[in-house]
Parts: structure tokens; C-alpha cells; sequence
């Protein structure tokens, strides 16, 4: 009985086998109508330069910030660098750029109430007055919509705190942070992170 089973499944199997090939070896062309070419390769870069361009928008209103320390500590003038920032400013709102001009919120003042008197509260009174000096020099530079662009807030981008800035500094001073520097390798590297 069981040679007899056992052959049986042999024959079947082999009667399938032949059958797959054969409409296999037939039905190829009828194959063809179901299969789907794959799409083209999308081209290098392509789904990446959307974040890119994103990011380069994002970075470009950082441009038109103007920072607590463009202006003069605890005034509301400009010091030589918050005056040629608001030129550029002014020329590329001129251009057609469109953003807000903003004017960082101020957080450098002293209160008398605080235990330790430490120049860390915000001033809204200052940050206006900063506010109205900035429509009055966009204005005399003809920039359009000078009322409705220029608003107080804190910065797009948060700035560095000391212990980062000092860690900074000093990679940018010994070439770690880029490889281009001289002292990429301890102290006395070449030129282009190459030691010698």
C-alpha cells in the first residue's frame, strides 16, 4: 500500500510539474499583460531638495532679525553693526523680499525686586521704543509697509548659550570643527586638515 501512495504522489507531482511548464511555455505572452514595468528612478537629490529649500527660506527670514545687541545696551539706538544690518535690510526689502522685519525682545534688564538683580527680565517699554526707531528708519529708506512688516519678538533662532559659544570658539580657533583650520591634529596641522 505504501509503494503504491508513495508512487501516486510521485506521478502527481510530476503531472503538475509538466502542466506549470507547459502553460508556462504557452501562456508567456498572456504573462506580459499583467506585468508592470517599474517606475523610473527618481533623479539624485530629488526627494531631498524640498527639505533643502525649506531650510534655506527658514534660514533667510533669520536675515531679517534684528538682535539685542545691534542696539545699544539699554537704548534704543542702533550701534555701527545693528545700522549697516538694517541697510541690507532695507535694500532687500527693496528688492521685493517679503518678509517681517523683527526686532528681538529684549531680556537684558535689571529689576530692583529680584533677590539677585541680575540684567535677565524682558522690557516691552524698551522693545517698542526699538520698534518705533526701526519704521522711522525703514521709512526714510522708502521701504513700502513699514508699519505692518516690523513687530517684536523673541528670535527665529535661539542663541547659543556661554558654555556652547566658548566650546565653539575654541574649535573654530583649532580647526576641529571644520578641518580647515591649522591645529587639526593636536595643535600644529597643515594647511586643509592634512597633519604633517
Amino acid at each position: 500500500m505504501k509503494s503504491t501512495s508513495t508512487i501516486a504522489k510521485v506521478a502527481s507531482m510530476a503531472l503538475c510539474a509538466v502542466v506549470i511548464v507547459a502553460s508556462g511555455c504557452r501562456g508567456g505572452k498572456s504573462a506580459r499583460w499583467f506585468y508592470q514595468s517599474p517606475p523610473p528612478h527618481m533623479m539624485l537629490g530629488t526627494q531631498s531638495d524640498e527639505i533643502w529649500m525649506k531650510q534655506e527660506v527658514n534660514a533667510e527670514a533669520s536675515d531679517f532679525v534684528l538682535y539685542q545687541h545691534e542696539f545699544e545696551i539699554g537704548g534704543a539706538r542702533l550701534n555701527m553693526g545693528g545700522e549697516d544690518h538694517l541697510k541690507q535690510i532695507a535694500g532687500r526689502l527693496l528688492e521685493g523680499h517679503d518678509f517681517p522685519v523683527i526686532v528681538e525682545r529684549s531680556m537684558t534688564t535689571e529689576r530692583e525686586n529680584t533677590e539677585y538683580h541680575y540684567p535677565v527680565h524682558p522690557n516691552p517699554e524698551l522693545d517698542m521704543q526699538r520698534r518705533e526707531v526701526i519704521v522711522r528708519l525703514l521709512t526714510a529708506m522708502s521701504v513700502p509697509e513699514v508699519e505692518l512688516r516690523v513687530v517684536v519678538s523673541p528670535a527665529l533662532a535661539p542663541g547659543f548659550k556661554a558654555t556652547e559659544a566658548e566650546g565653539d570658539y575654541i574649535n573654530g580657533l583649532s580647526g576641529q570643527g571644520s578641518g580647515n583650520g591649522f591645529g587639526s591634529f593636536g595643535g600644529f596641522g597643515g594647511f586643509g586638515g592634512f597633519g604633517f
